[in-house]
């Protein structure tokens, strides 16, 4: 099953790799997308607090886990979703460190498609 946050994960993974330094430095933290689709999940913990940076697939301890469905989070990160909207509509969970969750526009603007 195709997921389409992938796509955004992708391109995630080419902007750090190019300014992994900067998001570090500017983000400080690790993040946990949790994300799921027609009973399906996918995670990835994307480490913007060590070294240049990176993502990996699979779930880990984060400082931030962030839950939503697919369309959401693709949503999320296009631009096309208001995050207050999901979170008060239910459709955006968030645990642990909400200072990190409210940095959150530090990675997506990178990740606009």
């Amino acid at each position: 099953m195709a997921f389409k946050s992938e796509q955004v994960i992708n391109l995630l993974k080419e902007r750090i790799e190019k300014e992994g330094k900067d998001y570090v430095k500017k983000v400080g933290g690790t993040y946990l997308f949790v994300v799921k689709k027609d009973g399906a999940e996918k995670c990835w913990l994307v480490d913007l607090k060590n070294g240049n940076g990176g993502i990996k697939d699979g779930k880990a301890k984060a400082d931030c886990t962030i839950t939503t469905d697919d369309e959401s989070f693709f949503g999320l990160f296009t631009g096309k979703a208001n995050p207050q909207e999901l979170f008060f509509a239910g459709k955006l969970k968030i645990d642990g460190d909400m200072g990190l969750a409210m940095s959150l526009s530090a990675v997506t603007e990178g990740a606009k498609l």
